[in-house]
């Protein structure tokens, strides 16, 4: 974490330091510095509007935390949690800004096969990203035939999280765009063989809970550690999950 500042058990930085879109990152809970919290929380255009999550837990005093590399390790009981950025990528629209992993590894076949998260917003809402429709699949654009919808594997069953009632754009002003603050892509889980399973991704805003529902018989029959489970990504966009090609004729 040599790129981020440390201050109260928590490191932050700027992501987009630019006054007019400026992007903030804080890894742990600078409110409570008592001890290291697994949390990340976004923080959009000088911190109007926010999003946070973090790992639930009955006892995170005896918690364990490590450094290793560019990663916090986090560890408890039979699980661990990995804190780390992910690097921009040109060919990934929904990282063009780069992001962050929440990644969950569980050592042994764990007792639930959820795992909760709890939530905290300000002035934003959460959009789910459920599969294109038949109808849309069936789109081309226009003067080829490529399709006029693509959406990633992993942007269905994501959410999209904007800007509630976000302002208008002004030349000379805060850039907003369409309010996007950032993606929670729907996580791959994978066992220590390589085998691979979706798991459900769910937001209740009124609870509070963001939850990863693993299937079962992938958990009984796996080999551990399971990595990514739940651990999912968050990029940090400007665009929506579902784009739509055009060609220019």
């Amino acid at each position: 974490m040599s790129n981020y500042k440390f201050e109260k058990n928590t490191y932050y930085k700027d992501i987009k330091p630019n006054w007019e879109d400026r992007l903030e990152v804080e890894v742990g809970d600078i409110k409570k510095p008592d001890l290291f919290y697994p949390q990340i929380k976004v923080k959009r255009w000088d911190n109007e509007v926010n999003f946070s999550v973090r790992l639930k837990d009955d006892d995170y005093p005896n918690a364990t935390v490590e450094y290793v590399g560019e990663k916090i390790k986090w560890t408890k009981g039979k699980r661990e949690a990995h804190l780390y950025d992910l690097p921009p990528k040109e060919d990934d629209p929904l990282l063009e800004d780069g992001g962050y992993e929440f990644e969950i590894t569980l050592l042994e076949k764990p007792a639930t096969n959820v795992i909760e998260f709890s939530i905290e917003t300000k002035g934003v809402d959460c959009f789910y990203q459920p599969e294109l429709t038949p109808e849309q699949k069936a789109v081309i654009c226009v003067g080829g035939d490529e399709p006029g919808y693509i959406q990633p594997e992993n942007v269905i069953g994501s959410y999209a999280i904007y800007y509630k009632d976000v302002p208008a754009n002004y030349v000379g002003e805060k850039l907003y765009r369409v309010g996007k603050v950032c993606h929670i892509f729907r996580p791959k889980i994978i066992d220590s063989a390589g085998t691979e399973v979706w798991g459900e991704l769910y937001i209740d805003e009124n609870k509070k809970l963001l939850t990863v529902t693993i299937p079962q018989d992938f958990l009984n029959n796996a080999v551990y550690p399971v990595r990514h489970a739940a651990g999912f990504q968050m990029g940090f966009t400007g665009i929506g999950g579902a784009t739509v090609t055009y060609l220019q004729l």
